[in-house]
């Protein structure tokens, strides 16, 4: 009898170990991710983060950045690279509330090398007299304290797409010469557009600025949360008004030739994090966002 219970009790034993099965050890949390960029890009990146960490802060150089839910235990950023790139490699982080800091994503930054192109403008967009200095300055503080009352959250739930499909008469990223004077960069992309062709918004947002500004003319400017903003410039008619919510193919104006302009034409910018970026670049990562 003694020898038969020491059976049993190793029989059952043997069963609840076979029951619970073997002992599976969890994937890492907050792998470090490894991406290329180059100077005037943004990259969307994604990468797991454990459950006490969902408020931390994500941090990129000395910028902090906002991120957003991607599913359990993962968020996603749009980490934009300025045009005036350093191109060294850098990591981003997330700070924890006691400080602790936790890379989740390291950047290789390979150069671009960027055209020059000449234009001819109006001599007083480029050479400003006082009162209309006094107006572009006055402007550029505007909206410096609007560009940053942007959505924590994306309003947008598709990729973005380009606002015309026309000839493009200037890329993102031209070095430019004004007048045979003065030097200054492109950041946005052209598009052939007659005065009067109607402007679509590229994806959903909140208008956050529709009026007159010195250098762009007539202008409206989307944000669609996350630090993410598209300027529609050189309107010769604004639709759209401060406040309202567009969704993706809305009508917000008409093309024209107000501002420091050439000629008759959509100037398309997007501005992220506070760095003007290549919108086809843009276009391409939130297909991978929403493929």
């Amino acid at each position: 009898m003694k020898y038969l219970l020491l059976l049993l009790i190793a029989t059952q034993a043997c069963a609840s170990e076979k029951k619970s099965g073997p002992v599976i050890t969890p994937p890492p949390l907050n792998e470090v991710v490894t991406v290329e960029t180059q100077p005037g890009f943004v990259r969307w990146v994604s990468f797991s983060v454990e459950p006490t960490q969902e408020d931390a802060e994500l941090w990129c150089k000395d910028q902090r950045l906002k991120h957003a839910p991607l599913g359990a235990g993962r968020r996603f950023a749009y980490i934009a690279e300025t045009y005036f790139s350093d191109s060294k490699p850098y990591s981003c982080r997330l700070v924890l509330k006691d400080k602790k800091e936790i890379p989740v994503v390291n950047f290789i930054v390979k150069p671009f090398k960027y055209k020059e192109e000449k234009l001819k403008v109006d001599y007083r967009t480029v050479k400003l007299s006082k009162k209309d200095l006094k107006r572009a300055q006055k402007e550029q503080r505007m909206l410096a304290g609007l560009y940053t009352q942007s959505a924590s959250v994306p309003y947008f739930n598709q990729a973005f797409k380009a606002p015309l499909d026309s000839h493009i008469t200037s890329i993102y990223g031209n070095r430019r010469v004004y007048n045979n004077a003065h030097k200054s960069q492109h950041l946005g992309t052209d598009y052939r557009a007659a005065i009067g062709v109607p402007i679509p918004a590229v994806n959903r947002g909140r208008v956050l600025f529709a009026g007159d500004l010195f250098y762009t003319g007539g202008t409206v400017i989307i944000d669609h949360g996350m630090d993410i903003f598209t300027v529609y410039g050189h309107l010769s008619e604004v639709k759209a008004q401060a406040g309202q919510i567009v969704n993706a193919g809305d009508i917000v104006a008409l093309s024209g030739n107000t501002g420091r302009s050439s000629g008759p034409h959509l100037h398309w910018g997007v501005k992220i994090h506070g760095h003007y970026v290549n919108g086809y670049s843009l276009i391409d990562e939130t297909k991978k966002h929403f493929p």
